[in-house]
């Protein structure tokens, strides 16, 4: 398996992820208890895939997983 095919397969994860919680968010049934429910967490994630050699592809996504994020943390401040 090639790095940027690695890369790829970790943003979809992190996508995957990022839906749930925004479930969570819009059905109110989100609690910061744990690593994995915080935007924090998906956060450093996708943080560590852009302290690699990103391909310029993939970029796109990371901006909108980010941004998803940011949406999600805005909502429960």
């Amino acid at each position: 398996m090639n790095v940027d095919h690695h890369l790829a397969q970790e943003l979809a994860h992190i996508r995957v992820m990022i839906a749930q919680l925004e479930l969570l968010v819009r059905e109110d049934d989100i609690r910061w208890t744990n690593q994995v429910s915080s935007p924090d967490y998906w956060r450093a994630r996708i943080n560590a895939i852009l302290a690699t050699d990103l391909p310029p592809a993939l970029e796109p996504q990371v901006r909108t997983l980010l941004a998803r994020l940011d949406t999600i943390r805005a909502s429960r401040s």
